[in-house]
């Protein structure tokens, strides 16, 4: 899949109307004087439509029938999963404040303790990772493998010997979260990288390394049976992660689409400006793939047998082992400290995944520049996660060599107009997108073929929107403020509608036959891409 077509053009808010748009408003004998309207009309043209196909399982039941359990799930699965993290990061600020921020002798001693901590963490991962910069891995891995368990024994313990207690389940999943949800989060990656890090792993021999000075990789059948699932089989379950699924349904689903058609949780069939709404019709799509259910389908309809085994096999040892523990432990407990983490995770990484791939460009809906997020100078850059372009166009760049990749690429970002956001997280764009609140989101693009008035590229200069209007009114001090403020304000409106349109994309109304073209190479199983993927 080409990271950018240079031969097709790149629509932004200045192009005009498609023909095919143009014919839909037309018949309605209105001409559209913004955007806004433009997808207003594009929108009511598409509800008319007699095409109203939905990608693979989603087109086999109704979008009312999605939108009715949506809401359900949105108020059994989204909010109460997000409750408890929403509660780690109000307290973990408190700690903050408290205990960093405002207190400087703490200070000292917990930043001596970091830098303790990192120098006996890089001297164990020299003798046991493949990669010694990965060492920053160790103090999360060790805390999941080592703590985790040991405050569900004590959860359990009070458990059974005092029933449920609200404090003993807030102080078990706030510890087991961390302040600011940073456990849950590091976590998370951490499943993400061990499912990109199969060919190898990411530990060495380390026999062969005491003998030769060498870093070798383990043996596949010690890495294929134990330690490539360090994280996702032992940790995993006390977070509701699925073992193999990264490996398998992220790796062979979602980066052979990049959040195309054939992807099982696109969101490129619905109209992402509606808000919430949107967010209703698409969340069984999470479920379903979080769950490994879509996955499996989709497998068992490419008749992808290897991959099919991997995620059942997944699926057996998760849902196998949680069917023991609510055996042993019962209803209550079962539900309150094993599958809560389950719900946790789909309501918090369902939102993540809707996030990451709002965008696309409708001339070139492929192109991973627009339809990736990148986002500069991030709150929550965990091991640069968040240069999400690279990991989708290159998957083995090392999570340390990401800012590298990027400015070595800019200039295709620059072809592109990449949707590319700077000073923010994506908890805000939860915010944003489910409020409407367009021009705040407009805010924080950073304009890669923006040229200021002085004739410096923001592509050097990589400024969002906001500090791009600060920049041009001091250069243009000496012009006429008025004049001024209007340029401005016509900048941020093209492209918050250049945004929007991007958001608005999707497959659905007059675009059978681009739906079909897409419909082909799903159908087709594209082996060829086998030897680009991890």
């Amino acid at each position: 899949m080409p990271p950018c077509n240079a031969t097709v053009p790149i629509v932004d808010a200045s192009d005009e109307v498609s023909s095919s748009s143009s014919a839909s408003i037309s018949s309605a004998a209105v001409a559209p004087k913004t955007l806004t309207e433009e997808m207003k009309l594009k929108n009511a043209a598409a509800a008319s439509s007699e095409f109203q196909q939905r990608p693979y399982p989603w087109n086999y039941l109704s979008d009312t029938t999605w939108t009715l359990m949506g809401s359900i799930f949105l108020l059994t699965i989204f909010f109460p999963g997000i409750s408890m993290i929403t509660l780690s990061t109000a307290s973990g600020y408190g700690l903050y404040y408290a205990l960093y921020k405002y207190n400087a002798p703490c200070r000292f001693v917990l930043e001596n303790i970091r830098s303790l901590q990192r120098f006996v963490f890089y001297q164990i991962g020299r003798c046991i990772l493949l990669d010694t910069r990965d060492s920053s891995y160790l103090p999360w891995m060790s805390y999941g493998l080592f703590c985790v368990p040991v405050l569900f024994y004590y959860a359990l313990n009070r458990h059974m010997t005092h029933g449920f207690e609200v404090t003993t389940f807030l102080l078990y999943h706030l510890c087991r979260l961390g302040p600011r949800y940073r456990f849950f989060a590091h976590h998370e990656c951490l499943i993400h990288i061990e499912g990109h890090a199969s060919k190898d792993g990411l530990y060495c021999n380390p026999w062969t390394l005491l003998t030769t000075g060498k870093r070798v990789p383990l043996p596949k059948w010690i890495r294929r049976s134990f330690t490539d699932h360090l994280n996702s089989a032992l940790v995993g379950p006390f977070y509701g992660s699925i073992p193999n699924s990264y490996g398998a349904a992220h790796n062979k689903i979602h980066h052979r689409w990049h959040n195309d058609t054939g992807d099982v949780h696109s969101n490129m069939d619905v109209d992402r400006t509606l808000g919430i709404s949107s967010f209703v019709l698409w969340l069984p799509r999470f479920i379903a793939y979080w769950t490994g259910l879509s996955p499996v389908l989709l497998f068992w309809k490419r008749k992808e047998t290897a991959l099919l085994r991997m995620m059942c096999n997944g699926m057996m040892y998760y849902y196998g082992l949680s069917a023991l523990v609510w055996y042993c432990t019962g209803s209550l407990f079962f539900w309150a400290y094993w599958f809560y983490p389950h719900v946790e995770a789909i309501a918090f990484l369902g939102g993540i995944a809707y996030m990451w791939h709002s965008f696309s460009e409708e001339s070139d809906p492929s192109n991973q520049y627009v339809n990736s997020m990148t986002i500069l100078r991030g709150h929550d850059n965990i091991w640069n996660e968040d240069y999400h372009v690279v990991h989708h166009h290159e998957t083995f760049v090392h999570w340390s060599e990401m800012p590298d990749s990027f400015h070595r690429n800019k200039e295709h970002y620059v072809k592109c107009r990449a949707t590319v956001f700077a000073d923010c997280e994506q908890g805000l764009f939860f915010a944003w997108m489910f409020g409407k609140k367009w021009d705040e989101m407009t805010d924080f693009f950073v304009d890669m073929q923006y040229v200021f008035s002085n004739g410096d590229k923001n592509s050097d200069r990589l400024m969002n929107v906001r500090e791009v209007v600060a920049e041009e009114r001091m250069l243009r001090a000496a012009d006429n403020d008025e004049k001024v403020e209007a340029d401005m304000k016509a900048y941020h409106t093209e492209v918050k509608e250049m945004l929007l349109k991007r958001l608005s994309y999707h497959y659905m109304g007059n675009r059978q036959e681009e739906w079909s073209e897409y419909e082909k190479r799903l159908n087709a199983g594209l082996k060829e891409y086998n030897e680009k993927e991890s």
